[in-house]
């Protein structure tokens, strides 16, 4: 596994044990892309730090990174601080590695929690904790976890809820997440919903690790269908998904990947 040095070293905690801080005590190559350090490392790096720093007992929370969230985070302070905060970031949009590579930097493929999920989901085979699955609708939901337990047979499910309750709603959210034994959290609400509410939850949940999905649930349920791999290999992604909900992502792509790119070249010549 190759890891260098970078900007984001992940501190082991000062109630580790000597063993589980050597474990944890490690560093990766980071991508400063708007303020936002991107992790530089293969999906098969990223699993295996994923299982490193459940092994150390640490806390904390694990991000993708695409476009959209940068540009949320350039104007958003509690967001980039909230990316900024991860345990580890990773790329999960083309438009990223675009971005790094006008910044001067390449980044290796991107990686998508759609995908990422089943390694997510063997880890915690391999260890044998339980899972929490938070969002998506009752229905999709559903879905979403048989379509898992179909492929992860010995998978433990903990427990699961959808993500449309209110604020009043979330002390009793919460609850069952805390009461369901889940080492592991996913929540899936959609960005920046889903990360706000980690942040502000994240002291009284009681699972070590919590992962931001955006809609990874209705791909799972397959309610959403994923473009064809080649269109995603050469970055068109956003085409599709703009063709399937265009009412909804319009803005996002026809205006947010422009001033994405707007914002990159103004960093690569002015700072």
């Amino acid at each position: 596994m190759r890891l260098t040095v970078g900007a984001n070293p992940i501190k082991p905690s000062t109630m580790l044990t000597p063993k589980e801080a050597e474990i944890a005590s490690l560093t990766y190559e980071t991508v400063d892309v708007l303020g936002v350090p991107v992790g530089v490392f293969t999906r098969t790096e990223l699993t295996a730090m994923f299982l490193r720093i459940l092994e150390s007992r640490q806390r904390g929370w694990i991000s993708y990174v695409n476009v959209h969230s940068i540009n949320l985070a350039y104007s958003i302070d509690w967001l980039k601080k909230y990316l900024q905060n991860s345990i580890l970031t990773y790329c999960d949009g083309h438009g990223v590695r675009v971005g790094a590579a006008l910044l001067g930097r390449k980044m290796n493929r991107r990686i998508v929690f759609t995908d990422w999920i089943y390694d997510v989901c063997t880890i915690a085979i391999q260890t044998g904790i339980g899972v929490y699955l938070l969002g998506a609708e009752e229905s999709v939901l559903e879905k979403a976890k048989n379509n898992l337990l179909k492929s992860y047979p010995s998978l433990i499910i903990s427990g699961s809820h959808h993500g449309y309750f209110t604020s009043q709603e979330t002390p009793g959210i919460v609850h069952l997440v805390n009461s369901s034994g889940a080492e592991i959290l996913i929540v899936g609400m959609g960005m920046p919903r889903q990360e706000k509410w980690i942040q502000e939850q994240f002291t009284v949940l009681k699972p070590r690790l919590v992962f931001n999905a955006g809609s990874c649930f209705d791909y799972v349920a397959g309610t959403k269908k994923r473009c064809p791999s080649w269109l995603g290999k050469i970055g068109f992604e956003w085409i599709y998904r703009l063709m399937q909900d265009p009412g909804r992502l319009w803005k996002r792509y026809l205006i947010g990947n422009p001033l994405f790119i707007f914002r990159i070249i103004k960093a690569r010549l002015f700072t």
